[in-house]
């Protein structure tokens, strides 16, 4: 048994808690057997120790309690987190298993920062604005209907895990994700939806009309989306954190 106490800082006013968990590992494996462990609410005065169950049952990694009633304004307990970390035996007993000390469980805040977007934007000085333009909204009889065939340019699955990719040592969750892709010819005449730059609509003609040797433009990514890792630092702490432009939302061709 551990204890265990968590100290919250005050945060800024613009800062408001929207949820907190708990995160811990809820088994970890012996050689003759296994450690099973859990969390508890240390006992007050007025309430007994509660335990603290799981959102999510995995079979192995990590599972998250909410602890969130126990951190809002109002609670006997603001301002701190005072815990117990239980892990039993479960398996085979004799021999000797060599020592384990089981990771500690770490508190995960999320927060919204109300501040953002609050202050006015500077006033931009008077200019006159130049018309810019796509050419494909100029050039007569251009394609302007949506949609094309399935060979055409379109994004494709491929949900892939980060121990294919040898990054499991290091990120902790997810497990696995989506990354998506882009594939496919892009046609002749590029569809507006594909938001294709001017460059594009003019390599287009130049290999129809002009030069074969030049390339039809490439199927890409177009707009992405970021996801968010627990990750293990190299001093061994646990860091939560975002990673931008790791999921192909739609696609183009440049």
């Amino acid at each position: 048994m551990q204890p265990l106490t968590y100290h919250l800082e005050g945060q800024p006013e613009a800062e408001h808690l929207l949820r907190a968990t708990m995160v811990y590992l809820p088994s970890l494996p012996l050689a003759r057997g296994r450690l099973l462990c859990a969390l508890e609410l240390a006992s007050t005065g007025k309430t007994p120790g509660t335990l603290l169950s799981p959102a999510t049952r995995p079979r192995h990694g990590w599972a998250e309690a909410d602890v969130t009633p126990y951190l809002m304004p109002g609670n006997s307990s603001v301002g701190s987190l005072a815990l117990r970390h239980i892990c039993v035996r479960a398996g085979r007993a004799g021999g000797r298993d060599v020592p384990v000390a089981p990771s500690h469980p770490f508190l995960l805040l999320y927060l919204n920062d109300t501040q953002a977007g609050l202050a006015p934007p500077a006033a931009e000085p008077h200019r006159h604005r130049r018309d810019t333009g796509m050419l494909a909204h100029d050039l007569p009889g251009y394609l302007r209907e949506q949609g094309g065939e399935k060979s055409d340019c379109s994004l494709r699955p491929f949900p892939v895990s980060f121990a294919q990719l040898g990054w499991d040592h290091w990120i902790i969750a997810p497990h696995r994700y989506n990354p998506r892709y882009c594939k496919g010819a892009c046609p002749h005449l590029l569809r507006y939806d594909y938001h294709a730059p001017n460059h594009a609509v003019v390599q287009s003609f130049v290999h129809q009309l002009v030069d074969a040797n030049v390339p039809r433009p490439s199927c890409v990514p177009y707009r992405y989306s970021p996801i968010s890792v627990l990750m293990i630092e190299r001093d061994g702490g646990i860091l939560y954190k975002e990673y931008e432009n790791m999921i192909a939302e739609s696609c183009t061709c440049r």
